[in-house]
């Protein structure tokens, strides 16, 4: 993931797509490179791998989020196999271990309530198999940054959730996030000198 970081550089906004009818939209955004899909179904995968790689998009699977996805060994084989996806989100190490067996993108997602939360995190995180870390909220992911100064692990970090405005992003940024994952459609238009173009 790492190497995809000069990219988000200049556009640091992962389009997060939670209706299937906004897949389009979110591929004429030249800008982007990587691509969160977190809504509809197994048979919707196919004709999203297509419609990203004919845009030169990395395709993003939340397999916690879409249906029909079996949460075991077979399901991310089958997910491998018949080449529907370029990586997965999950919560489960488990299942971010197994897509790594298979050479698929991983990002492990993080839920952050509180300083416990924070500890266990850490500990459920295989540097091996973990290409990168999506923290939710996305506000509580500087925490996670300096957790991580402290134990040395240098996992890239992706901010997802409660983040409304370009103000919000680079103060973000500025603390150490590799990029922000957003649903509304405003910071999709995320525009570097110009702020918010939407």
């Amino acid at each position: 993931m790492k190497h995809l970081a000069g990219y988000f550089s200049k556009y640091p906004i992962i389009p997060a797509i939670r209706n299937i009818k906004d897949l389009n939209k979110a591929m004429k955004i030249k800008d982007s490179v990587l691509i969160f899909l977190l809504t509809g179904s197994i048979f919707d995968l196919e004709k999203s791998m297509q419609l990203a790689h004919d845009n030169d998009k990395i395709l993003m699977v939340n397999i916690d989020l879409v249906n029909g996805i079996a949460h075991d060994r077979e399901g991310i084989r089958y997910l491998a196999e018949n080449d529907l996806c370029d990586g997965i989100i999950s919560t489960k190490g488990y299942l971010i271990k197994e897509a790594s067996k298979y050479n698929l993108m991983t990002i492990q997602r993080v839920f952050l309530l509180d300083s416990a939360s924070l500890i266990s995190a850490e500990k459920s995180l295989n540097y091996q198999t973990v290409d990168a870390v999506e923290i939710l909220p996305g506000i509580a992911a500087p925490y996670f940054i300096e957790r991580q100064k402290q134990s040395r692990c240098d996992y890239p970090v992706i901010a997802g959730g409660l983040i409304q405005n370009k103000t919000e992003v680079e103060s973000l940024k500025e603390k150490g996030i590799f990029a922000v994952s957003a649903s509304d459609h405003q910071l999709w238009n995320y525009n570097k000198k110009g702020g918010n173009n939407g």
